[in-house]
């Protein structure tokens, strides 16, 4: 009888000690909750372009940023993530005032977002003076993760300038047989770098730049410049984009030059596509995303976008949404804890993900994201035109099949470098 007691007595003991664990352990993930409340809001700041020529594509950027954090009841770790946006405008001295106002007014966590290459470089030493963590979503700028790498700035978009250019030019010579091209494109950092890294790997592989063509950034008529366009060259990369693109390759075609084009993503953006119906057959390009992709992941992307948003997607949706679900996973991984700089930038910079809209993602150690970059080509299907996926460069670095030491070490792609020996 009294063993029978005894074992009454501890089996009480026993349900009494899991109450007491259960309800620490209930305290313990309210305090956490309370804890997380009490700090109050993540706050993000967005720049992005909402006025002039790149307009359509800053508001995509916003709109795919917010899909996602709609899709967690933007909250994570227990708290709320306040998403404050401002125009990025059409000049670096615009976006530093927006910059410094978000850091600042807004004591923002986080900058995210950026369209242009110059605008890129201008905002990037603020947030390295203030400390705050800068992740660009757009803007290719290649200094940004190379000869100006910090750990405050990362990046998670398609790729950088030079490397679009890399692999535009790798792919013109080795696949569509082209050995002699011009490159055409913006007068600034963005059409520099690209064209420099086309250049780059044309030349090397044994095809020769015979003419360079910078355009300012507010032209409104390509004509002059087509023109002036050599006829004997097998294709044009062509680092033309925005509203821009447009009219570039409308005169391009009115023109009757037969070279190919071919450049970053950015020149057939999805959404172009329909307004430039047959003007866009046959171009290439080389981007991480295309809305013609068949993964379950695209498939679930474009459901989402037509529920909410009732739209077709496009490369500045795909890569917004991927980079404000990587931000998140980020934030996770440090259970919200954004206050600890140090921990926020590493968590950033060490995001891996198996599964995204723009396929396996990781970062290299200079904050650059690795992605997939699929080549395209424009083509009609069923009535429509979209950016046919014909091939795949798995996994390639932002520095190609270059030594990144070498590449560190010489001047960063400009106007003059490399010099075009075989152009007039």
């Amino acid at each position: 009888m009294s063993n029978l007691k005894e074992r009454k007595a501890r089996a009480w003991q026993s349900v009494g000690l899991g109450i007491v664990v259960l309800a620490s352990l209930v305290i313990v993930g309210y305090n956490g909750v309370v804890l997380a409340a009490e700090k109050g809001p993540i706050k993000i700041g967005f720049i992005a372009p909402v006025t002039g020529n790149w307009a359509q594509l800053g508001l995509d950027m916003i709109e795919a940023f917010k899909l996602y954090l709609s899709e967690i009841n933007y909250t994570v770790a227990g708290r709320k993530v306040e998403l404050i946006t401002e125009d990025e405008g059409a000049n670096p001295a615009g976006a530093v005032t927006k910059a410094r106002k978000l850091i600042v007014h807004d004591k923002v966590h986080l900058l995210a977002g950026v369209f242009l290459t110059n605008a890129a470089y201008a905002i990037t030493p603020i947030a390295i003076e203030e400390k705050i963590p800068l992740m660009v979503t757009i803007a290719a700028a290649d200094d940004l993760t190379q000869r100006k790498a910090n750990k405050y700035v990362s990046r998670i978009a398609w790729a950088t300038s030079s490397e679009f250019g890399y692999l535009c030019g790798d792919y013109a010579y080795r696949k569509l047989g082209w050995r002699k091209a011009a490159v055409f494109g913006f007068d600034y950092a963005w059409g520099y770098e690209v064209g420099s890294g086309f250049q780059r790997t044309f030349e090397e592989l044994g095809g020769k730049i015979t003419q360079k063509i910078w355009a300012p950034v507010n032209t409104t008529d390509f004509s002059p410049y087509i023109t002036n366009l050599k006829r004997d060259v097998d294709g044009v990369c062509s680092v033309i984009t925005g509203g821009a693109s447009l009219r570039f390759i409308n005169s391009f075609r009115v023109s009757d030059h037969k070279g190919g084009l071919i450049g970053p993503g950015h020149i057939v953006d999805e959404t172009f596509l329909p307004a430039l119906g047959d003007s866009a057959l046959g171009i290439y390009s080389i981007t991480s995303y295309s809305a013609a992709l068949e993964t379950p992941e695209n498939a679930l992307f474009k459901e989402k976008l037509q529920k909410s948003l009732k739209r077709e997607p496009n490369g500045t949706l795909a890569i917004n949404y991927t980079a404000a679900d990587a931000i998140v996973q980020a934030i996770k991984s440090i259970n919200g804890d954004v206050e600890d700089r140090e921990k926020f930038v590493e968590a950033l910079r060490g995001v891996q993900m198996s599964k995204t809209v723009c396929g396996p993602l990781k970062m290299d150690k200079y904050g650059m994201v690795v992605l997939d970059m699929l080549v395209r080509r424009v083509e009609k299907v069923k009535n429509q035109y979209q950016n046919t996926v014909i091939d795949k460069y798995v996994g390639p670095t932002q520095f190609w099949k270059f030594n990144p030491e070498t590449i560190l070490k010489e001047p960063v792609y400009s106007r003059d470098f490399p010099p075009c020996k075989y152009c007039d």
